[in-house]
């Protein structure tokens, strides 16, 4: 790592002068720490439905969330999680053939839970329109999350978007235009385990106004196309963290909670934290200690890392 210490140190001084000296542990609702489990949970409107079937998920992540396939399913959803006292809900779902979910179905569900509720609502759009763009914002969605593809091929390749990177940026455009807080993701790997795009992705939200921006990690998982594939190394990742942050300097980074577990984990959030990202999902004791050591403010947070 000696040729990159002059990128990691200017990108922590960048960090550190800009957003001070916290660092903020999110935990979701999927995950229990410590015997503390999270207080913000993921929904698919879909269940376990893609017609997508991307080649690094195949769809498997929708079956860690829990399923709502009717609006009326969404609202019940909705009302039992702030009854048990939750921060708020995550909204994703696995998409057609185009890279859409079918938000018009849902977005009178989702009015009525912000109209009920206290919950900040967080959906994982997919590609949208205008029109749906602005659906989603008069229904009182809080924050928009979706994933930015830097690489025509991997577009085609890994997600099956025929159109390419066009369809995320007119999909980002939209988002924007409609005046929604939107916290895109970047995907470090995701073109079978390589770098390819992801520099590009961030020339691409460079563009717009951000406050946050989340890099998640590809992490291989069973029964996918990508079950056997190698993730990307975690020097060239957190390497990728630093240059974001000169990037993008006045937009919160994030480390996501896609990101292979173990070893790998340890060595990627060590050298995250000395990269200068301001967060990261699913940080264990050892996160803590090193933050500590660097003089570093440890928050903890119960939701999604995208919110600040």
């Amino acid at each position: 790592m000696r040729e990159t210490e002059p990128l990691f140190t200017e990108a922590w001084r960048i960090s550190r002068s800009i957003f001070g000296n916290d660092l903020i542990i999110y935990q979701p609702g999927m995950f229990v720490i410590n015997g503390q489990r999270g207080s913000y949970h993921t929904v698919s409107i879909t269940g376990t439905r893609c017609d997508l079937a991307c080649d690094h998920c195949g769809g498997q992540l929708l079956k860690n969330m829990s399923p709502a396939v009717s609006p009326e399913d969404l609202v019940s959803f909705g009302l039992k999680a702030a009854a048990r006292g939750d921060k708020g809900i995550l909204v994703s779902g696995g998409c057609d053939e185009y890279g859409s979910l079918p938000w018009s179905n849902f977005v009178k569900a989702i009015e009525e839970i912000k109209q009920k509720t206290n919950l900040i609502v967080t959906v994982h759009t997919g590609q949208v329109d205008f029109a749906t763009a602005l659906a989603l914002r008069d229904a009182g969605v809080d924050q928009a999350l979706i994933d930015v593809i830097g690489d025509d091929s991997t577009a085609r390749e890994v997600f099956h978007l025929e159109k390419g990177t066009t369809t995320v940026i007119k999909s980002m455009d939209a988002l924007f235009q409609a005046g929604l807080e939107v916290v895109p993701h970047i995907l470090y790997g995701i073109h079978y385990g390589r770098e390819r795009g992801e520099h590009k992705a961030l020339e691409i939200i460079s563009k717009y106004p951000l406050g946050k921006y989340v890099i998640v990690v590809f992490t291989p998982m069973k029964n996918t196309k990508m079950a056997d594939v190698k993730p990307p190394d975690p020097k060239s990742v957190a390497t990728f963290i630093a240059e974001a942050r000169l990037e993008i300097p006045k937009a919160k980074s994030s480390l996501g909670c896609a990101r292979p577990g173990g070893k790998y984990r340890k060595e990627l959030d060590l050298l995250a934290i000395r990269a200068g990202v301001n967060s990261l999902a699913v940080g264990y004791d050892y996160v803590s200690e090193e933050a500590r050591k660097l003089g570093l403010n440890i928050i903890h947070k119960y939701t999604c890392c995208s919110l600040d």
